[in-house]
């Protein structure tokens, strides 16, 4: 489950939730209530931007844009996993149920047969009683026969079993991962943000920093790239952020040109030293049109602050490294961010 909120926060989240919910367009159900939980919670800030565009102005969402919100920011699972991995599970219980029926009818028929058998001993005549105990041996071998098949069905179930559970871990994996570079997508990085913000380092001067890069003139080299090369100038670049990273970091790609590097304890000098390696990099890179170059923002965790707030002002502080020329690392503190 992904709440650990307590009865009185989420009845809070709720009074907060509905009357927003109420002037959409689609229905109040489940999938509604969990987009506008986690809006309203401020625990998905990909979610709560994206939201905040479309109801820009007065305007409200439909039933499909609602739904698309919730698959993108929310569901764990694609539809079509989903689906295969119910039918796989479907399929195996259903094989294990007629395996225990299929067991069960054996240890009647036997209990039965034995019975037979010992009415049989019984009135048995003398010299009739090795015919009878012959049968015996047969039907005992007969269930061993069938308790021989039963337990090679139940090591085939367990097999599956283990094979649709790493299904399972895979396809949750891959439904964090950028499917172009394999990097962390936004509900991945959000999931990590979420787990960064409850360790005893968050806030502290050892506590996280968070990176936001994005391509300068993006949109122009989308316009004369050819789709090929612009992939593979992603996949360049997403190799740049994975040469600068710790193995306990989080890079991500949360957008086409935009890329964060998640740091759960480190320093903010060594934060910017890491953006400024970063940048260097990517400015040796050599597009079709000339070389490319990254602007870049940088800011700290602050004592008890919200990760909406946090990415936030990552992102003010990339928004002034483009506005000051781009191609630069700009850094915001909390308490430059307070004292403007």
């Amino acid at each position: 489950m992904r709440y650990e909120d307590s009865i009185a926060q989420s009845a809070q989240t709720l009074r907060m939730a509905l009357p927003l919910m109420s002037r959409q367009r689609a229905a109040l159900h489940p999938v509604s209530y969990a987009v506008w939980y986690e809006h309203v919670s401020g625990r998905n800030g990909a979610l709560s931007r994206e939201l905040n565009a479309l109801t820009r102005d007065g305007q409200s969402i439909d039933e499909a844009q609602t739904w698309s919100l919730y698959q993108r920011h929310i569901a764990e699972l694609d539809e079509d996993s989903a689906s295969r991995l119910e039918q796989g599970f479907k399929d195996l219980l259903q094989g294990m149920a007629q395996s225990a029926e299929q067991a069960g009818l054996r240890t009647q028929a036997y209990g039965r047969a034995l019975q037979d058998w010992q009415e049989a001993l019984r009135r048995a005549a003398p010299g009739q009683h090795m015919h009878v105990l012959a049968e015996v041996m047969q039907g005992t071998s007969g269930m061993h026969t069938a308790m021989d098949a039963l337990a090679a069905r139940l090591a085939s179930t367990q097999e599956e079993i283990e094979r649709l559970h790493r299904e399972v871990q895979r396809a949750r994996s891959e439904a964090l991962l950028d499917t172009l570079t394999g990097l962390s997508n936004r509900r991945g990085f959000e999931q990590a943000l979420q787990r960064c913000l409850g360790s005893p380092d968050a806030g502290t001067p050892v506590g996280p920093c968070l990176i936001l890069g994005d391509i300068d003139e993006f949109q122009r080299l989308r316009q004369q790239l050819a789709a090929p090369a612009l992939d593979e100038l992603l996949l360049q670049l997403a190799g740049i952020l994975r040469g600068v990273t710790q193995a306990h970091h989080v890079a991500a790609r949360l957008g086409d040109d935009e890329f964060a590097l998640l740091m759960p304890s480190a320093g903010l000098h060594e934060a910017v030293a890491v953006a400024e390696q970063f940048r260097q990099r990517v400015n040796h890179l050599q597009s079709a049109n000339g070389r490319v170059s990254l602007s870049v923002g940088l800011t700290q965790l602050g004592r008890d602050e919200s990760a909406a707030a946090f990415v936030t002002r990552a992102d003010q502080a990339l928004k002034l490294s483009r506005a000051q020329g781009r191609n630069r690392v700009t850094v915001v503190t909390r308490e430059d961010a307070l004292a403007a």
